[in-house]
């Protein structure tokens, strides 16, 4: 059996973090991760798919979604017939999280910031019901190619996807909702790749950060006075979540939003970490540690934009 790779810097840094709870995340971090599924609602709907997976001995339970279910009972549910057909998708519970607390509308032009490989531009597809408008951006040339796929696989006809940069976007005030997953260290993989955290380094979380930062403002310039942002990511470095909120709020017209989850343990936003102070407020924003709800970790914060 092959053995976890946690690096001693990360393991310093969380023990930390995570005090007396440290013997309990790190375990829960060498442990494989349960599966979960999304529905596609845009194709069949839960009542009629759920049923026809429980007879062919899937043990499904609903989750915080009509739409998300975990999964037992099955080792490959990507070769099914009802995966290739893209009845469902195969997500993480926690990934569902930040789409959901997004939250967008029927009608509404949207953002999907950093979209490939499209499980969250589903979600945001599902719950518009195929309508407006759900602009998918990715930079990656493979990584497009699979959000294309995916796209149609699917049968989201709402989405409008673009090769590009979003840090090249120039306009302002245009969306009414954004979803910025953005790319980081990658952290809360350690439980779906033993061998996730073998390029991490408190470098490489540094780097990620100034990148980070850089596209929440540009996520944010996009955004109409009142719209409303999602940043996330699975990792759960201060220096990539709070810090980076915080870059956004330093500058004004720029307030958190509180999020509830029914039936999902999330803890507080940190207020402060390492010296830096981040506030009070930042409490409204969501960490998830993975042994809370046997989950990948995650964190994600919700951001209106005001309009003074």
């Amino acid at each position: 059996m092959k053995k976890t790779f946690i690096p001693d810097a990360f393991r310093e840094k969380y023990s930390g973090i995570m005090r007396s709870e440290s013997e309990k995340f790190f375990s829960c971090c060498t442990t494989k991760i349960p599966k979960s599924l999304w529905v596609n609602s845009l194709k069949i709907s839960h009542e009629k798919l759920i049923p026809v997976l429980e007879e062919k001995g899937w043990k499904l339970k609903a989750l915080f979604n009509e739409n998300s279910f975990s999964l037992e009972g099955i080792e490959k549910p990507g070769q099914s017939d009802e995966f290739k057909q893209g009845l469902f998708n195969l997500q993480e519970k926690s990934s569902m999280l930040p789409a959901i607390a997004l939250s967008p509308e029927p009608g509404q032009l949207v953002l999907d910031a950093t979209a490939a490989p499209g499980n969250k531009t589903l979600q945001l597809a599902c719950m518009m019901q195929n309508t407006g408008k759900l602009i998918a951006v990715e930079k990656n040339v493979l990584r497009f190619k699979s959000l294309k796929f995916n796209m149609k696989k699917f049968s989201v006809k709402n989405v409008i996807a673009k090769r590009m940069d979003l840090l090249d976007a120039k306009k302002e005030n245009l969306f009414d909702k954004a979803l910025l997953d953005a790319p980081c260290s990658s952290e809360g993989l350690v439980r779906k790749n033993y061998e996730a955290l073998k390029e991490w380094s408190p470098a490489l979380v540094e780097r990620k950060s100034e990148l980070q930062m850089k596209l929440i403002a540009k996520t944010f310039m996009l955004l109409k006075n009142g719209g409303e942002m999602v940043y996330s990511t699975c990792s759960l470095g201060p220096e990539e979540n709070e810090a980076v909120v915080q870059s956004v709020l330093s500058k004004g017209k720029a307030e958190l939003m509180p999020i509830k989850i029914k039936g999902f343990e999330t803890r507080k936003g940190l207020v402060e970490y390492n010296g830096n102070a981040f506030g009070k407020e930042m409490e409204k924003a969501v960490r998830i540690y993975p042994q809370d709800n046997d989950s990948q970790a995650f964190f994600f914060a919700k951001i209106r934009k005001t309009a003074t």
